[in-house]
Order: structure tokens, then C-alpha cells, then sequence
């Protein structure tokens, strides 16, 4: 069983924010999103913030034990306009999970409300408890 390692999460971020402030403004920038994850008797809730992202440049994929998330905000400068301040998150997000066996895969559901990512996963067959009959021998 694959166990969830917080601390790999925060050194994955970390090294994405190190990469990200040694790109310039000008470069197409890969931003990890903020994640919520919950864990129920029913299975995984995900919670991928991506304010300002257009639901059709979101990309779920489930591949082996593996979880993607990629979107795309383009900072679009209107003609003739004069930037003075960019603040907004512009370019590429992308997160991954590593997923435990004992969770669905291909049964993952997606929803996106008010640019928050739903991602529902429930728990597998094999991993939900089960009554096991005790026979008795005469």
C-alpha cells in the first residue's frame, strides 16, 4: 500500500516555486495549484484551486496509480494596452497524486464550480469491508 507523504508534496512545491521566481514574466510559467484532499468512508475529495481558469482548458487524466490536473490561464493583453502590474497567476498548472490501490481510478468524477476543481475518487471493491459468512462443519 502506497502511503500519502505530506512532505513530499511540500518539497515538490517548493521546487516548483524555486523554478517558477527563476523564470522571467516573460516565459510560459508552470504553477502548482492549491489543493484541498479529503478522505471519507466513501473514498478521496479533491478540491483544485484554479481561479480565473475556463473549464475547457482543464485536463483531468488517470493513468496506473497516477492522478494529473493540468489547466491553463493565457494572459491575453488587449491590443494598444499599456501593462503596468500583472499580479494574476498566468500560464500552465499542473499537480500529480500518486493514488493508492485501494482507490478507484476509473471511476473518478470531475465537477467545476466558481473556478474550483471537484474531483471525487471513491474507494475500490476490494478495499470496501465486507461481511465474510462462517461456515460450520458437521
Amino acid at each position: 500500500m502506497v502511503r500519502f507523504d505530506p512532505f513530499r508534496e511540500i518539497e515538490e512545491l517548493q521546487e516548483q516555486l524555486f523554478r517558477s521566481l527563476q523564470a522571467s514574466r516573460n516565459d510560459n510559467r508552470t504553477f502548482a495549484p492549491l489543493v484541498d484532499v479529503l478522505e471519507d468512508a466513501q473514498g478521496l475529495h479533491f478540491a483544485v484551486y484554479l481561479p480565473g481558469v475556463d473549464p475547457q482548458k482543464v485536463d483531468v487524466q488517470a493513468e496506473n496509480n497516477t492522478l494529473t490536473i493540468k489547466a491553463e490561464r493565457p494572459f491575453e493583453k488587449p491590443e494598444n494596452a499599456t501593462q503596468y502590474r500583472l499580479e494574476g497567476t498566468y500560464g500552465t498548472f499542473i499537480r500529480s497524486f500518486t493514488i493508492p490501490n485501494t482507490y478507484d481510478l476509473s471511476k473518478v468524477s470531475a465537477n467545476f464550480k466558481h473556478g474550483v476543481l471537484y474531483l471525487d475518487i471513491p474507494k475500490a471493491e476490494a478495499a470496501q469491508p465486507r461481511k465474510i459468512e462462517v461456515r460450520v462443519n458437521a
